[in-house]
């Protein structure tokens, strides 16, 4: 797997395209990025699985809330 991959996400808030570089190399993280055009936070939660060579994003508001 490579270590840096680029990735194109949509803010969940307002739908702005944003491209992101992700570092691969640090392994699993959960992190938030701000939108460019709106400022509201977006959720990162990535996983890195090993076995199938895969890097899983999970991208959602920084506001939901699991009940």
């Amino acid at each position: 797997m490579k270590n840096f991959v680029s990735q194109r996400i949509s803010c969940p808030h307002c739908g702005h395209h944003i491209h992101l570089d992700l570092d691969a190399s640090m392994g699993d993280q959960d992190y938030i990025e701000e939108c460019s055009a709106c400022c509201n936070p977006i959720h990162l939660n990535m996983h890195i699985d090993h076995a199938r060579n895969k890097l899983e994003l999970h991208v959602d508001s920084g506001d939901e809330q699991i009940f």
